[in-house]
């Protein structure tokens, strides 16, 4: 092998012949698991250096089952775990993104007279022609593969022990087109019912589990989220369209019923099975109230809400996820107020908190396992998948990890069966010439992982920009003429907001998520910070200063304002309240032109006196845009407008004395577009298209628990 294995590992490589080997072999046979670990890595050994396709290997493990391909990556990882293999820094198993894995120890033979001619271990004949030509690599191969399958057959023999989760079978339950991704069970656990999502058209669907019937429930052109069953014939599910949130109540076989209505976001409804005739909600405050978002009960009888924040005065300003126990005295969920993604828990009796995980640097959805468990779908130490968390000694265990690129965003645990929801899209970095209308795909810089937050250098000729081609999200460098990318970071961050690059091009500043929240400027020539700092909350880099010795950030904590940061103390000061999106400063550096959101347009703030000076309030869609999607070129302002069916470039006057304050649009993108950065004469566009995103609901089925 590339790496030899230790004797420890391997003492009896030389006696693979020995019948109690033959015994473990065959009683490994008899383990489902165990005979599809070993069948993995006879077929990825067999192609060393060669890339198995994961349709190759559903083939040749499942000939003759329907599964789903989460099911490889279920037997990858246990596969990597007995082999101390690691998924980031590979040094037998490689994962080639959205295609397959490849074996990249070298197999080399064995040379052992007794071993290699023992023709009771080589069956040549039974062994492809293509490998007919050197029967000694053949026997190397068996010989090391045969002592491999019998050291994976003992350490999982030995798990068996520890592990009472284990998964037995996936299998899909829906198959379309699009995304399947809210969902629930009733409580007989023989119908769901699911939101699709397929081509702009969001309906709810009423699938039988017993029999497959399927039933299209609703034939509307509103979004569909969060739908919960209230009892064997009655369902709840919130629908949204152009900022405003209904829930509805629907009767199966029966008219729908309008009974909360809101000119802000619902989301996450859950039922307390303690007060049935309660629905638990959480809806977007957008600090109104000093909170991004508010708690909310609605009682169905009478239609009252009371706000559960004036009930617990603790509640963080940022909930999500709540879900009830099965008693109905406790409340979980997930709050994202701080640097970290609490997994938290509170006592609906006494108004106790308890943090139950900070591990956690993402969470898509919390269900409940009995009394004593939690089930999460989220991202740890940058492995997504389905977690188990024990809430007596807070231990955490993988049950499942996502696989091809997907993430796994909802799962439910019923009667030793797990459903889960995927969700699966490729994120590309393009560039739009505006002058030639033209678009240029970058098939050299992008890869099967996701590409994000491109920005230009002074020359056009650079791009930089954030991906996770390496497992963890790095800063990479894209050299448009020479047409090669390079890893300017190695920060191993789970998750990098969009950079700032400093004027002379020797800096990056980022926002990043690691063990904390950090901004960070980073060295381009060593790839390591020279500063940082830890931040309670997200914030935003939008530009360096002139003479590079400050940054521009925002942060939307409360309220937005725009900071000014030393770039080597990271100490900040109040530069202006209510303003963020964006920061340029003039071009002979007395002013500073920035995003006011009072005044709801652009404004000019001189340096020497702090004048305001207010420019043009007519940009389309300002409440929409993120930083990069706005930019002062000249007396012109450029920004982005996005529309139902499109995104646009349009240009606006920067004149305040124009009272011509008309549009002019420059070009049209695709609809999935996001811009991230202009160049700085404004005639090139960066921005990241999504592939039609695709997703399913999968059931898992469990030896035991």
């Amino acid at each position: 092998m590339m790496e030899r294995f230790s004797d420890e590992k391997f003492c009896f490589l030389a006696y693979v012949a020995d019948p109690k080997a033959n015994v473990l072999i065959k009683g490994a046979k008899e383990k489902r698991l165990e005979a599809k670990v070993m069948s993995l890595l006879v077929l990825l050994a067999s192609h060393s250096g060669e890339v198995v396709m994961r349709q190759q290997i559903l083939e040749k493990i499942w000939p003759d089952v329907v599964v789903g391909e989460e099911v490889i990556a279920q037997l990858i990882y246990a596969l990597r775990n007995v082999l101390g293999d690691d998924a980031k820094f590979p040094k037998y198993i490689e994962t080639i993104p959205k295609k397959g894995y490849r074996f990249i120890a070298n197999v080399q033979a064995f040379t052992n007279e007794k071993s290699t001619h023992d023709r009771s271990i080589l069956t040549v004949d039974k062994i492809p022609s293509k490998y007919s030509k050197n029967t000694l690599l053949i026997g190397g191969f068996l010989l090391i593969t045969t002592a491999i399958i019998i050291w994976i057959t003992t350490a999982l023999i030995s798990q068996d022990k520890t592990n009472a989760f284990k998964v037995k079978e996936i299998l899909p339950i829906t198959q379309s087109k699009g995304v399947e991704k809210h969902f629930a069970l009733n409580v007989q656990r023989n119908k769901m019912i699911y939101v699709s999502n397929n081509e702009n058209k969001t309906n709810l669907y009423l699938k039988a589990l017993d029999t497959n019937k399927l039933t299209q429930l609703t034939h509307d052109d509103w979004g569909k989220r969060s739908p919960v069953w209230l009892d064997s014939d009655t369902v709840l599910y919130i629908q949204y369209k152009s900022g405003k949130s209904k829930i509805i109540q629907l009767n199966l076989g029966k008219k729908s019923e309008v009974i909360y209505e809101s000119n802000y976001r619902v989301i996450d409804l859950a039922i307390n099975p303690k007060q049935p005739d309660k629905v638990t909600f959480i809806e977007y405050d957008n600090y109104r109230h000093n909170r991004l978002n508010e708690l909310k009960v609605l009682n169905l009888i009478d239609l009252n809400v009371q706000y559960l924040h004036d009930q617990y005065l603790n509640l963080p300003s940022e909930v999500h996820h709540p879900i009830f126990s099965a008693d109905g005295n406790t409340l979980f969920f997930t709050d994202k107020s701080n640097k970290n993604k609490l997994l938290v828990s509170l006592n609906l009796l006494n108004s106790e908190y308890t943090t139950i995980s900070k591990a956690f640097s993402a969470v898509e959805h919390i269900s409940t396992i009995g009394i004593d468990e939690l089930l999460v779908s989220g991202t740890l130490s940058a492995t997504k998948g389905i977690w188990r968390v024990n809430l007596n000694n807070q231990s955490i265990e993988l049950v499942l990890p996502s696989s091809a690129g997907s993430v796994i965003t909802r799962a439910e645990y019923h009667d030793a069966l797990i459903y889960y929801s995927t969700y699966k899209t490729s994120i590309n970095q393009v560039v739009a010439n505006v002058e030639q209308q033209t678009y240029n795909l970058l098939p050299e810089l992008n890869s099967n992982a996701d590409e994000l937050s491109g920005i230009y250098s002074k020359d056009n000729k650079t791009i930089y920009f954030v991906s996770n081609r390496t497992g963890y999200y790095e800063l990479w460098a894209y050299n448009l003429d020479e047409k090669q990318s390079i890893q300017v970071s190695n920060i191993q961050a789970t998750f990098i907001q969009k950079p700032i690059l400093s004027h002379n091009e020797e800096y990056l500043a980022v926002v990043y998520e690691k063990e904390e929240l950090t901004l960070a400027v980073i060295s381009i020539k060593t790839g390591l910070p020279i500063s940082k700092v830890t931040i309670p909350s997200m914030k935003y880099p939008l530009a360096w200063s002139k003479d590079d010795k400050s940054l521009y950030i925002s942060e939307h904590k409360n309220q937005v304002n725009i900071y000014q940061y030393d770039f080597e103390t990271l100490i900040p000061e109040l530069l202006q309240k209510k303003a963020g999106l964006f920061a340029q400063e003039s071009h002979d550096g007395t002013a500073l032109y920035l995003v006011d959101y009072t005044y709801n347009g652009l404004i000019q703030k001189n340096f020497h006196d702090e004048k305001i000076l207010e420019l043009n309030n007519s940009i389309n869609s300002l409440q929409q845009l993120m930083p990069g999607q706005i930019k002062v070129v000249g007396q012109n302002i450029i920004a982005v407008k996005y529309d139902s069916s499109s995104t646009q470039l349009f240009k606006y006057s920067l004149e305040n004395n124009n009272h011509d304050k008309s549009s002019q649009k420059l070009m049209t993108l695709p609809k999935r577009a996001r811009v991230s950065d202009f160049s700085i004469e404004g005639k090139r566009v960066i921005f990241t298209l999504k592939e039609p995103p695709q997703g399913d609901i999968m059931q898992v089925t469990l030896n035991s628990l």
